[in-house]
C-alpha cells in the first residue's frame, strides 16, 4: 500500500507545478550554490572573482576578475550552455524550469543604514567579499495577488551565502545608485 501512495505521489505532484515560495526557495538556492562556488573558486585560485547582476534579464554573470589571465577561463560546468564563451558562467533564473521561471531578481543592495542599491558581488583570495558590509541579493515572485520575496545575505567576512525567510515586505533602497 506504502508503495502504491508514492508511486502515486511520485507521478501526480509533479503535475500541479511548484508554488510561488517553492520557485522562490528553488531560485535561492541555486543563486547561493553558485555564490558559494564563486567563493571557492577565489579561495582555490588564489585570486579574484566577479559576479554581476542584470535584473533586466534576471540573472547574472560569474567572471575571473583577477590579474592573471590565466584564469580568466573557467573550469567546465555541466550548466554552461554551448554558446558562452568559456570566460563567463551565465545563469538565467528563466531557464529553470519549475523553479526559476516565476523567480525573478528584485534587487541587490548593501546592508546599512542606508541600503544602496549595488551591481556585483566580488569575492577575493580569502573568500570574502570586497565590501565591508554585507550584500542582500532580494528574489521575488508572486502568490496568487501579492508579492512574496526572499533575501540571500552575503557575509562580507566570510562570504558565505544565507537563505532568509520569506516575506511580503519589499526591500528598501534608499537610492538608485547602481554602485559596484
Amino acid at each position: 500500500m506504502v508503495a502504491i501512495l508514492g508511486i502515486l505521489a511520485a507521478t501526480v505532484i509533479p503535475q500541479f507545478g511548484a508554488t510561488a515560495p517553492d520557485q522562490v526557495r528553488g531560485a535561492a538556492q541555486i543563486v547561493a550554490a553558485d555564490i558559494d562556488y564563486a567563493r571557492s573558486l577565489a579561495i582555490s585560485n588564489n585570486s579574484t572573482y566577479l559576479i554581476t547582476y542584470q535584473k533586466v534579464r534576471n540573472g547574472y554573470v560569474l567572471t575571473h576578475s583577477g590579474s592573471n589571465t590565466s584564469l580568466d577561463d573557467l573550469p567546465d560546468n555541466p550548466f554552461r550552455k554551448p554558446s558562452d564563451d568559456s570566460q563567463s558562467l551565465i545563469v538565467m533564473l528563466s531557464d529553470f524550469p519549475h523553479v526559476g521561471s516565476g523567480a525573478k531578481i528584485a534587487a541587490i543592495v548593501t546592508d546599512e543604514p542606508a541600503p544602496q542599491e549595488v551591481t556585483s558581488i566580488e569575492f577575493d583570495t580569502l573568500g570574502q567579499t570586497t565590501r565591508k558590509q554585507p550584500t542582500i541579493i532580494w528574489l521575488s515572485s508572486q502568490a496568487g495577488a501579492e508579492d512574496i520575496f526572499l533575501p540571500i545575505e552575503i557575509n562580507p567576512v566570510t562570504g558565505l551565502a544565507t537563505i532568509g525567510e520569506i516575506t511580503t515586505a519589499a526591500p528598501i533602497i534608499s537610492s538608485v545608485n547602481a554602485s559596484t
